[in-house]
């Protein structure tokens, strides 16, 4: 896979719609990217790649290894290419990404943030795998734990989505973040960077691979969207 491409795994709507099955495993997600985000089967956890090894932070918050064969139903990936453009302190998050979508030209591109230092505050979250019938994503939401640590290190990893795949992903910025030391991460909902070093990555081809060899995908009615921008905004 080139390195200005990325690569997806699975859609938001497959996941607003209760298509919770682990359709990839992580040893097949990496032959397309040494770096991404995403989910088990089942919401399980939140998943982090970084360095060709991957991690999932589970329910109390701990980034836990990865054994080749886990379960993914949606995830993000690429090949890492990053180029360092800034160097940031005491900047909440939401701003310095801002800051950084105001250097693209132009609204319709895919691009990925890396963000490695020292956060003064990062808030995450993350949830206990469901199993089968799955509940509903917005019930899933609802019993995610949340986690607030203060002057941790670490890295946040982020990928923004032009508006008009909203539903294919999720439009805007989707982040996870991971502690050096794997004790401290999850989905990112808030954070104030303390110092860190910033990085960007632009891609100008996308991959979206769906699950055609799962029956309840094949079956499934995913023509309905209408509720799919309140669902996503509830859960990212």
């Amino acid at each position: 896979m080139e390195k200005n491409s990325f690569f997806q795994q699975g859609t938001m709507q497959m996941l607003s719609e209760g298509l919770l099955d682990g359709t990839i495993t992580l040893k097949e997600l990496m032959i397309h990217g040494d770096t991404g985000i995403g989910t088990g089967e089942g919401i399980d956890g939140e998943l982090i790649i970084l360095n060709g090894k991957g991690f999932k932070v589970n329910h109390k918050g701990e980034g836990i290894p990865l054994e080749n064969a886990f379960k993914i139903t949606f995830a993000d990936v690429h090949f890492e290419n990053y180029e360092k453009i800034d160097n940031v302190s005491s900047i909440e998050l939401s701003k310095c990404l801002e800051e950084i979508k105001k250097r693209i030209v132009g609204t319709n591109i895919f691009f990925s943030v890396k963000i490695h230092g020292r956060f003064e505050v990062i808030h995450t979250r993350s949830s206990k795998k469901s199993n089968k019938p799955y509940p509903g994503i917005e019930k899933i939401a609802n019993n995610q734990v949340e986690f607030y640590s203060k002057d941790v290190t670490g890295t946040l990893l982020s990928y923004y989505s032009p508006s008009l795949y909203q539903g294919i992903t999720v439009a805007g910025f989707h982040s996870h973040f991971i502690s050096d030391d794997y004790t401290v991460g999850g989905h990112v909902i808030f954070s104030k960077i303390k110092h860190a070093s910033v990085y960007l990555q632009k891609f100008a081809s996308f991959t979206q691979n769906t699950p055609i060899q799962n029956i309840d995908y094949l079956n499934a009615d995913l023509s309905d969207i209408s509720k799919l921008d309140n669902i996503i905004k509830n859960v990212e």
